[in-house]
């Protein structure tokens, strides 16, 4: 169950009369979750797996997960940077595909969940979408490391 909370500024004008942060705010949202609703969280450690097992694959310089509809972690790109001025071989294409098939179906297997993958080779890392949340990178900067919610206002890490 997700619980909507909206403060707007006209529900707060006495604060008006202080010189508080507080006061000098338009507006709020605070979306909470249900731990026991959130996504299982399980499925991280085997696509940091995944990421390591595709960085591994030759002409790849780095490969990066992305959660499409986070926190909701069943949607995820995997892109893979190749190294310049080289492409993927029909041979390290089917290897990477059968990688990722392999991982999206034993997750589905062992949590009765759908997982839904998708590798796409890259020149270079784009841009992250909105409500987009990267959750591993091979150079190991801004992954999810445990059961941690966050957005560009707020921080939630669920314990």
């Amino acid at each position: 169950m997700i619980s909507n909370v909206n403060f707007t500024k006209k529900h707060w004008d006495y604060i008006d009369k202080t010189d508080t942060s507080w006061s000098h705010f338009d507006e709020c949202f605070i979306v909470l979750t249900k731990t026991e609703e959130l996504p299982s969280f399980d499925a991280i450690p085997r696509v940091k797996q995944l990421v390591q097992k595709l960085t591994e694959v030759a002409n790849v310089n780095k490969v990066r997960a992305i959660a499409l509809r986070f926190p909701d972690i069943h949607w995820i790109d995997f892109e893979l940077e190749l190294q310049s001025e080289t492409e993927l071989s029909h041979e390290l294409w089917e290897i990477v595909q059968n990688l990722v098939i392999d991982c999206e179906w034993k997750l589905r297997d062992d949590s009765g969940e759908k997982w839904y993958f998708h590798a796409e080779p890259v020149n270079r890392f784009s841009k992250l979408r909105e409500g987009s949340r990267v959750i591993d990178n091979s150079d190991n900067k801004q992954t999810l490391t445990g059961r941690q919610i966050s957005s560009s206002h707020l921080n939630l890490v669920v314990g």
